[in-house]
């Protein structure tokens, strides 16, 4: 009974630095990724980009399901969750990550996170509108370049 006790016990004990092994920046990153709901996010954001990938390749449909598998292996919130946690947790201190799930946790901070993907969206759409609507200048600056640079090949 002793020794079932002193290895029950040697187990816990072993487990306890990995309970603690997290830094208190990326326990506070997890939290923060957690109020921004990032897992919806993320999953959103997926399903968004795979139906932009098929209204513009269209034959790519019969590989819809294919290609979901693949984004749901490797674009997953639980495959990206670890590296987005030491991303939050290398760009903000602990105590800057406590501040911003202070605000996140006001009613402004929840309307943030709740309005934030459709102000993206509407930004995204604000660029690709100002490109399309200037791309002759930029064929033309590309055709310029290129003949710079077949000038100089010579």
């Amino acid at each position: 009974m002793k020794v079932l006790r002193a290895s029950v016990l040697i187990a816990f004990l072993g487990l306890v630095p990995a309970v603690y092994a997290s830094s208190e920046a990326e326990i506070q990153a997890e939290m923060l990724l957690e109020s921004m709901e990032m897992e919806a996010l993320m999953h959103h954001s997926i399903s968004q980009m795979m139906d932009l990938q098929l209204q513009q390749n269209p034959e790519l449909l019969p590989y819809k399901d294919v290609m979901m598998q693949f984004f749901s292996t490797y674009m997953s919130w639980n495959s990206l969750k670890p590296e987005f946690i030491k991303m939050y947790s290398t760009e903000f201190t602990a105590a800057e990550l406590r501040e911003i799930n202070k605000f996140y946790a006001t009613d402004t901070g929840k309307k943030t996170i709740e309005k934030m993907p459709t102000l993206m969206n509407q930004g995204a759409q604000i660029g690709m509108a100002r490109v399309q609507a200037n791309m002759g200048e930029l064929v033309a600056m590309i055709k310029a370049e290129e003949e710079r640079l077949q000038m100089l090949a010579k």
